[in-house]
């Protein structure tokens, strides 16, 4: 466990504009951040759906953002996607190197 801070850390934004909470710490001490706030994530949970939308199958479901961008959690941005549909899309479309 790393050492106590005693300065204030700037937490990072959301795409709503509210701050994120920390998730962990790294080896190095650094804090890892969630990529949206409870609330986001809340209203992500709230629409997904009982099936994946490309292929039907109702296992190890995952809330997909039609546009790539992690931070734009509009419910019409939003879609439920299976694991490997999520994958093949995200592979497909180049948006797994622009998370990093």
């Amino acid at each position: 466990m790393p050492a106590i801070r005693t300065k204030e850390i700037e937490r990072p934004l959301c795409g709503c504009g509210k701050p994120v909470m920390r998730k962990d710490y790294t080896l190095k001490g650094f804090p890892v951040w969630a990529s949206s706030c409870s609330n986001c994530r809340y209203v992500a949970r709230l629409n997904r759906k009982d099936k994946c939308e490309k292929c039907g199958t109702t296992k190890n479901l995952n809330i997909d953002h039609k546009d790539g961008n992690r931070s734009n959690n509009n419910p019409d941005n939003l879609e439920t996607l299976c694991w490997p549909c999520h994958k093949d899309k995200t592979t497909k479309n180049g948006e797994w190197f622009n998370q990093r």
